[in-house]
Parts: C-alpha cells; structure tokens; sequence
C-alpha cells in the first residue's frame, strides 16, 4: 500500500460508493483513476448496507481504502467506518453506533441536515448520539448539489458540540470522487489518528455545478432504465 509522498498533505474522502449500491455504478477502475489524477490519497468506501465493495477495491489498488458501510437504521442512515464485518440493517441508531464502536470502528454522521437526501438520521436519535458521545465525525459538507444551508447548519452543529467535521464526496458517478476532502497532514490514517487528522485539516469543496450534477445523475439513471428495459441488467433495488 502506498501514500501521498513524505510530508505532502493527504486528501481524505469518507463517504463514496461503489456498484454495489443499488444507486452508483463506480468501479476499482474510476477510483484508481481519480487516485492518479491526485484527487484522492485515502478514501472510505462506504455502499449501502454492504462493505463488499470497499473490501473488493482494497484488494485492488495500492492506495488506502477504509472499510465503510452507509447503515440503514431504524432511525435513518449512520455511517460506520474501519469495520471488520458489516452491521446488520434495520436496528436503532443506538445500537448501530455500539455496533460500530464494538468493531473499534468511527461512527460518521453523514448530511445530517441536507433535505435531498432519503432517510437521513432523524433529530431525536441525532441527539442522543451525541448526549452518549456516540459521535466520532461529522459530515459538514457533503458533495451533493444545493448543500449551502445544510452545509451552514452541519458545520454549526459540529462546531458546537465540539467535533471533528470533514468534507466528503458522498460520489455515486466518477464526476464526483475527490470533489470535496479534506486536506490533512501526512501520518498513518487509522481509527485512532482520524478524528485528530480532521481536525487539523481543512475542507476543501471543488463540486462541479448543481445543474452539471443533476444532468449527470439523470443521464445515468435513464442510461440505466434503457439496459433494465432491454434486459441487459436486473432491476436494482435498495436491500437491506
């Protein structure tokens, strides 16, 4: 496994999926390329209700890739980070985080106030996580379009509970890997050492338009629809 060169800072990016969520289609391929192309040093691999696919790609490139998994809870989606073995859909927000943490894992609080997103983490779990310290991170800024007040309000909110926050990609298409990161300073970059890294980094936000977004995403989804409808790929559902 490689890194960034001694003493250059890393672009962290900790929320991105692969083609085993039911909602992107990046492969090993896209991220190396984005890895080549310097806009990724370290990248958690987070797809739905899966780590198939982060421990797929950590197999297959030289750079370092953080197990992850996007988790849907009773409560809304929570993010668990360096898992050994993934945690089991459909339990509370509590749980999920005792989970994560029982795995020496990070619990990663993603888009907590971004209105575009299905199934973000409710309020009412939100604050018991954090009145337990059951937070690790938060996702301040997230790589989707028309994030400006959600982005104010998470940044807020982090701020104010005094916890490391990040900016990340959340990428489903290549357009979007390495668009938001954070910039840290060079060192191992494990369970312990993150949330210090996070903090002494800074976000760095480099998201094309919203309109260029929502046409990507579009043309991916109807591109999609055409194979379904042809028979050339199954139907892909959100499983849990």
């Amino acid at each position: 496994m490689t890194g960034p060169a001694a003493g250059r800072p890393q672009r962290v990016d900790l929320h991105n999926h692969t083609h085993h969520s039911y909602d992107a289609r990046l492969t090993p391929s896209d991220y190396r390329r984005a890895h080549e192309a310097g806009l990724i040093d370290v990248v958690a691999i987070t797809d739905h209700n899966t780590i198939t696919g982060a421990l797929e790609l950590r197999e297959q490139v030289s750079f370092r890739v953080i197990v992850g998994q996007e988790i849907d809870t009773a409560d809304g989606e929570l993010i668990g980070l360096f898992l050994t073995e993934p945690v089991p859909a459909g339990l509370p927000a509590l749980e999920t985080a005792e989970r994560i943490r029982a795995q020496g894992g990070l619990v990663y609080l993603q888009h907590p106030f971004y209105r575009l997103v299905r199934g973000r983490l409710g309020a009412a779990a939100r604050e018991e996580l954090r009145g337990r310290g059951l937070i690790d991170i938060v996702e301040a800024v997230n790589g989707g379009p028309l994030t400006a007040a959600a982005t104010a309000r998470a940044l807020a909110w982090a701020r104010a509970c005094g916890l490391p926050h990040t900016a990340s990609s959340d990428a489903h298409e290549p357009l979007g890997v390495g668009t938001c990161v954070q910039l840290v300073p060079p060192g191992p970059v494990d369970a312990a050492t993150l949330p210090g890294l996070l903090r002494a980094g800074r976000m760095i936000d480099a998201r094309p338009p919203a309109a260029l977004a929502f046409g990507v995403k579009a043309a991916g989804r109807v591109a999609t629809a055409i194979r379904v409808t042809a028979g050339r790929e199954p139907l892909r559902r959100r499983r849990p």
